[in-house]
């Protein structure tokens, strides 16, 4: 009897042997032995090292920006400042995933294909967010959503390379101030107002 593929297992492997080795450094039979499987199993299940890249970073990423996204009773702005907040968190494996995915994408169609459907996605996740706020008045419905969108991601991707690089990071209070601010200039304009 085959053994059974335990995914979660698989993928912690994947991650390992990407973080380690790199996309073209990673083979499909390392990750295979460390997982306690053959690579005839992984490719059942997946097309190749692509897919387990995407898989790995599901796994970290998408289940981390999950957390911060599904709290039910905040407001959208709150989740706003909590995501600019976890900036400044240590995302080790995450970030060396994410960076070797960037890298690898440029060499590889189909990864850089796959990468920029997952982007388009979580792109969409601020969006709502962003419209949210724009529904409850919280923020300013002048500002174009992509654009926000757009820079919300851009902060990301240069926080995760800062982080990688062993950056100096600010002081979490003061970061705190600049979130706030950035997020208050959202708000809507009140006229009349003196």
């Amino acid at each position: 009897m085959p053994k059974k593929i335990d995914d979660h297992c698989l993928i912690a492997a994947a991650a390992e042997v990407f973080a380690e080795r790199g996309f073209d450094g990673a083979g499909v039979a390392e990750i295979a032995r460390r997982a306690g499987v053959t690579t005839g199993a992984i490719y059942s299940r997946y097309k190749g090292k692509s897919e387990l890249l995407l898989e790995a970073l599901d796994l970290s990423l998408v289940a981390h920006l999950e957390a911060i996204l599904s709290s039910p009773d905040a407001a959208p702005t709150d989740i706003l400042s909590r995501l600019g907040s976890d900036l400044l968190d240590k995302h080790g494996g995450e970030d060396a995933l994410f960076l070797e995915a960037i890298v690898a994408s440029r060499r590889d169609p189909e990864l850089s294909e796959m990468l920029s459907r997952r982007l388009e996605d979580e792109g969409m996740r601020f969006a709502k967010l962003v419209e949210e706020a724009k529904t409850d008045g919280l923020f300013d419905e002048t500002i174009d959503t992509m654009a926000m969108v757009t820079f919300i991601q851009a902060i990301s991707l240069g926080f995760t390379i800062f982080r990688s690089l062993n950056t100096p990071m600010p002081d979490s209070d003061e970061w705190q101030v600049v979130i706030d601010r950035v997020i208050s200039s959202a708000l809507p304009t009140m006229t009349g107002v003196k």
